[in-house]
C-alpha cells in the first residue's frame, strides 16, 4: 500500500513525541511504502531523522518561504482572480457567520472550489494578487458589527489575511499517487489531505496528538496580536478543523480526550477509532538504580506548552522541604523559544534555585533523563498521549503529571501508577514531588505498578497492529469497530462549545471568545 504521511513542524526536521510516532510508523510498517510530506517554517530546516528504506520520498514544504508573485492581469486571469475573491467571500462568510446556516458545508464547498482554482492558475499567485482582506472586512461587518462588535481595521484584516492566506496557498501542492493520505495533525497539514481527497478521492486518516484547535487557542491567547486578528484566524481554523473531522474516512485520536474534541467538531462516533501510543518494552527495560541526591527530572522540548514555569516554581517549594533536591531538565530549545528559556533561567535566579536547576540540553532518547531522577515530572498545559510518560512508566519510574489531554488515561485510577495534579498549580505539584522524594517504598511500588500498566496497554506492537488495521480499512472503504473507550464516547452529550471564558488548562473546549484579552 502507498501512504502519504503529512506532518507539520515535526518529522523529519525536529525530534520529539510526534516525530517519534512518525518514525515508529515508518519503521514498524515495512510492508507499506510511504511518501513523507512535511510542512516546515522558513524552508531552512534540515532533516534530523534517517528515513527507512520503505520511504519513497521526503518532501519539505515551507509555509513561510518566499511569497508568491502576483499575476499579471489578462482577461482569463482576471476571471480566475474574481472567482478567487468570490470563494474567499463565501469562505469568510461561513467562518464568521451564524451556526444556523451550515457553516461547515459552506466552508467545505468554498475550499473545494479553491482547489479547482488552484488547478487552473495556482492559488498562491491569485492570493498574492488579491487575498482575503476585503472578504474578511465584509464578513466581519456583516456578522459581527451587526451584533455590537467594533469594525475590524484594515491593518487587522491584512494581518489576519497574511496568516490564513499562507495556509490556503498550500492547496497548490499536489501529492503523488497514493492509496491513503494520513495527516498527523489537523490544520494546514489537513488542508493538503483535503485537496488530495477532492482531487483523487483518496481516503483521509487523521491523527491528532495534541488537539490542534485547542493548542492554537492556547498559542493565540498569549500572542501579541489584536483581538480581531485572533478572532478571525481562530474562526477560520475552527471551520477547517470541522471540515476535516467530517470529511475524514476515519479519525484516529491517541486518547479519549482528543476524541471528545473531534466528536464535537463533527466526527461521527462510528468513524472514531482510538489508537494509544506505544513503546518497545525491550528498549525501555526497568531502571534499577537511583541518583545519590533527591532529583526530579524532566525530558521534552523547552516550550511554553510544557509550562516549565510551573515546574520551576514547584521546585522552589520542594527545596524548602528537601534542601538538597535537584532539578535536571533534558531537552532541546527550538530557536523560536530561545527567549522563553531566558525567562525560565531568570525565574530560577529570582526564586533562588539557579544552582540546583541543571539545563542538560538534548539527550539521546529519554532513558538518560528517566535514569537521572527519582521522579519524572510532566508539567504541561497541553498533551496528547505523551511518550515521555509512557516511557517512564515502562522503565518503572514514579511520575508527577498535570491532568491535561490524555495524561490521566495513561494512569490507572484504581492502582497508583503515577500522580496527577491540576495544571498550573505549582503548590500541588510540589506536594506530589515531595511525597515521592521522601518515600522510597511508595516510589518503588508506584514504578512497578506503572510498568505493569504500560506492558498491558501501551506496547508498540499493539499500537502498530491497530494502524495496520486502519490503513487496510481505509483502502477498502470499511470502518473499524470502535474500542471500548470510543463506544463510551458515543453516548456523551454533543453540545456546543461554551461561550464563556474557561481556564486554559481545563478539559472543556474553548470557544474563540476565550481569546478576547488585550494584546
Amino acid at each position: 500500500m502507498k501512504i502519504a504521511l503529512i506532518t507539520e513542524g515535526t518529522y523529519p526536521v525536529v525530534t520529539g513525541g510526534v516525530s517519534t510516532w512518525c518514525d515508529q510508523l515508518l519503521t514498524g510498517l515495512p510492508e507499506h511504502d510511504f511518501d513523507v510530506v512535511a510542512l516546515t517554517g522558513s524552508g531552512a530546516e534540515k532533516p534530523v531523522w534517517a528515513v527507512p528504506p520503505n520511504v519513497r520520498s521526503v518532501r519539505l514544504i515551507p509555509v513561510w518561504g518566499p511569497s508568491a508573485s502576483p499575476l499579471r492581469p489578462t482577461p482569463r486571469r482576471r476571471y480566475w482572480i474574481e472567482s478567487t475573491q468570490y470563494e474567499l467571500e463565501r469562505l469568510w462568510d461561513a467562518a464568521l457567520g451564524s451556526e444556523r446556516q451550515d457553516p461547515v458545508g459552506r466552508t467545505a464547498n468554498a475550499l473545494q472550489h479553491l482547489v479547482g482554482i488552484s488547478d487552473r492558475i495556482g492559488l498562491a499567485r491569485s492570493l498574492a494578487t488579491r487575498g482575503s482582506v476585503a472578504a474578511i472586512i465584509a464578513a466581519w461587518t456583516r456578522h459581527l458589527v451587526s451584533v455590537g462588535e467594533p469594525p475590524i481595521s484594515v491593518a487587522d484584516a491584512v494581518m489576519a489575511a497574511s496568516i490564513v492566506d499562507r495556509a490556503l496557498a498550500l492547496l497548490d501542492h499536489r501529492l503523488g499517487k497514493v492509496n491513503v493520505v494520513h495527516a498527523s495533525s489537523n490544520g494546514p497539514s489537513s488542508l493538503l489531505a483535503l485537496a488530495q481527497s477532492w482531487r483523487h478521492g483518496t481516503p483521509i486518516l487523521l491523527t491528532e496528538h495534541g488537539v490542534y484547535l485547542r493548542e492554537r487557542y492556547l498559542a493565540l491567547y498569549g500572542a501579541h496580536l489584536s483581538w480581531p486578528v485572533r478572532r478571525a484566524v481562530t474562526a477560520f481554523l475552527r471551520r477547517l478543523c470541522q471540515v476535516v473531522n467530517v470529511r475524514a474516512h476515519m479519525v484516529l485520536p491517541v486518547n479519549q480526550f482528543n476524541a471528545r474534541w473531534e466528536r464535537r467538531l463533527g466526527a461521527l462516533p462510528e468513524r472514531i477509532y482510538t489508537i494509544p501510543n506505544g513503546v518497545d518494552p525491550l528498549t525501555f527495560l526497568p531502571v534499577t538504580s537511583e541518583p545519590e541526591l533527591p532529583t526530579i527530572s524532566f525530558v521534552g522540548r523547552i516550550d511554553p506548552l510544557k509550562d516549565l514555569e510551573t515546574l520551576i516554581s514547584a521546585f522552589a517549594l520542594v527545596r524548602e522541604r528537601v534542601p538538597n533536591a535537584q532539578l535536571r531538565i533534558f531537552g532541546p530549545t527550538p530557536k523560536e523559544n530561545a527567549a522563553y528559556k531566558e525567562l525560565l533561567v531568570a525565574l530560577t535566579r529570582a526564586l533562588g534555585v539557579a544552582e540546583a536547576v541543571h539545563w542538560e540540553g538534548p539527550s539521546k532518547g529519554s532513558r538518560p533523563a528517566i535514569e537521572a531522577g527519582h521522579v519524572v515530572a510532566l508539567s504541561s498545559i497541553s498533551e496528547g498521549l505523551p511518550f515521555t510518560l509512557i516511557e517512564a512508566m515502562m522503565c518503572g519510574r514514579a511520575t508527577v503529571n498535570t491532568d491535561v489531554g490524555g495524561v490521566g488515561e495513561c494512569l490507572d485510577e484504581h492502582e497508583s501508577t503515577g500522580m496527577l495534579v491540576a495544571a498550573r498549580d505549582h503548590a500541588a505539584f510540589a506536594d506530589a514531588c515531595v511525597s515521592l522524594l521522601t518515600d522510597p517504598r511508595r516510589r518503588a511500588a508506584m514504578g512497578a505498578a506503572a510498568r505493569r500498566r504500560a506492558l498491558s496497554e501501551f506496547t508498540l506492537e499493539r499500537c502498530l497492529t491497530r494502524y495496520r488495521e486502519a490503513y487496510l480499512a481505509a483502502r477498502t472503504g470499511r470502518l473499524l469497530k470502535p474500542k471500548q473507550g470510543a463506544a463510551i464516547l458515543a453516548s456523551a452529550p454533543t453540545g456546543s462549545f461554551p461561550t464563556k471564558m474557561t481556564a486554559l488548562h481545563d478539559a472543556t473546549p474553548l470557544d474563540a471568545v476565550a481569546l478576547r484579552v488585550s494584546a
